[in-house]
């Protein structure tokens, strides 16, 4: 992997310089229509997709949002998350999931950069932010995940809930970067869109997610905490999928900027 060296001494990819998530005034947007905010339009998927998802349907689908115990933070995403049906049936998540060994011993002792190479290179193989298919060798058995509207306990019921929100084979998950940030911190950076399954399905425009892994020395530097941060505008949420025919092409993955230092 090849980086070119900013004057602020980051490096990146050569190509094309795609917005990084903070919080407060920014640039941001979907990654290929950058736009300018006094606000910054910091929300989790359930908030915007639960926006678009009551526009869109109308009405309430009387389905379950995701498999495990969930605790909802408001009463809006509790009833947003009744649009959300799943493309699988139970007998196929499960059959999809079965390989996964969520029993198996707990890889322990890792530095913080050891883990966070085990886990870019397992990300690199295949998404589980996307697909749910994880690795729960690097996770504690008090795993939590948490955005602003939802938090749960569990790699695997984050992993199945994940599974049956996107619509496989249509949704995707790609890696910009993964980088040792802190001495119990792993940040991700990567790029979610594609198909989910709210009302009929829609979709998500591209954009960035950086995700917050913590370790813990008392686990013995196991993951026991996922945090998602990303920006989304939502009038241009409800335009990507009004306007189909209009949408701009989507640049390589490798030609995304990685902010992290590496």
């Amino acid at each position: 992997m090849s980086f070119q060296q900013h004057s602020d001494g980051r490096r990146r990819k050569s190509g094309v310089h795609l917005p990084y998530t903070k919080i407060g005034k920014t640039h941001h947007t979907v990654l290929f229509s950058v736009s300018t905010n006094d606000k910054s339009d910091l929300s989790s998927r359930r908030d915007f997709i639960g926006a678009f998802g009551l526009v869109a349907a109308g009405t309430l689908l009387p389905s379950r949002a995701r498999a495990g115990e969930e605790e909802y933070k408001d009463v809006t995403t509790k009833i947003s998350s009744k649009l959300l049906t799943s493309a699988e049936t139970a007998t196929e998540s499960a059959d999809a999931l079965a390989s996964v060994q969520w029993s198996t011993p707990k890889i322990t002792g890792l530095s913080t950069e050891e883990m966070a190479k085990r886990i870019d290179a397992g990300l690199r193989r295949e998404c589980w932010f996307v697909t749910g298919r994880s690795t729960p060798e690097l996770f504690a058995d008090s795993f939590t995940f948490s955005d602003p509207q939802v938090s749960l306990t569990g790699i695997e019921d984050y992993s199945r809930g994940v599974r049956s929100f996107y619509k496989q084979g249509s949704a995707r998950g790609e890696i910009v970067c993964t980088a040792a940030t802190a001495p119990d911190t792993i940040t991700v950076v990567w790029r979610n869109y594609g198909t989910v399954n709210i009302g009929p399905g829609f979709d998500l425009a591209p954009y960035l997610v950086t995700t917050t892994l913590k370790t813990s020395a008392k686990d013995g530097g196991l993951i026991v905490k996922q945090e998602d941060a990303f920006e989304v505008n939502k009038a241009e949420l409800i335009k990507y999928n009004l306007f189909k025919a209009n949408r701009p092409a989507l640049p390589p993955i490798d030609s995304v900027v990685c902010p992290l230092p590496q």
